[in-house]
């Protein structure tokens, strides 16, 4: 029989396809709309959003991971922004220098969220570095090992409900040393 794991009860549900696509989709929608406001008439930009957007969900299969979702979706509207001139009968009046410079900009903020959620992922793993043994290790079980809260009292030694309460005071601790890092401007 195959080894299946349920969930711990405390946990957060795993988010699905869709969550993380709606997820991407609202980070750079912004994006995406300056791109088809300077591509087409302000009467279809809405369309050629949703458009765009339903091919992506249909081609999400498609998509490499190893590169950034927004010039993906970018690509994806920049090929229906050309069909809609195509089929409009009409020379597209935006040349492509604009939206390349467009696209490049789009990059530049693309690559701006990564390094922000880098840097994030650094604070919080300095911040998980400098919590008490006691409280680290609970982490370290409960988010690293996905190990059920009872499993983790066993192997520290103390009652569920302390185990509870080390990983509440535990998050506590990282929040606030993630809000004191954030606030300052450090990312050390």
């Amino acid at each position: 029989a195959p080894n299946l794991r349920l969930a711990r009860p405390d946990a957060p549900p795993a988010p699905d396809a869709a969550d993380v696509f709606a997820i991407l989709v609202r980070e750079h929608g912004e994006r995406l709309l300056a791109y088809l406001r300077a591509s087409v008439p302000s009467s279809a930009v809405d369309d050629l959003f949703q458009d765009t957007v339903l091919v992506a969900w249909r081609r999400l299969g498609d998509y490499d991971r190893t590169r950034p979702f927004g010039a993906w979706l970018r690509g994806i509207a920049r090929n229906i922004v050309m069909d809609f001139w195509s089929r409009a009968g009409r020379e597209r009046p935006t040349d492509d220098a604009l939206l390349d410079g467009i696209d490049r900009r789009a990059a530049e903020h693309d690559r701006g969220d990564r390094e922000e959620f880098r840097a994030q992922l650094v604070r919080l793993e300095r911040c998980v570095a400098a919590l008490p043994d006691e409280y680290r290790t609970v982490i370290h079980h409960c988010y690293r090992l996905d190990a059920p809260v009872a499993t983790i009292a066993a192997e520290v030694g103390a009652s569920v409900e302390a185990v509870k309460k080390r990983l509440q005071r535990a998050r506590g601790m990282i929040a606030a040393c993630m809000d004191a890092k954030g606030t300052n401007g450090a990312t050390a």
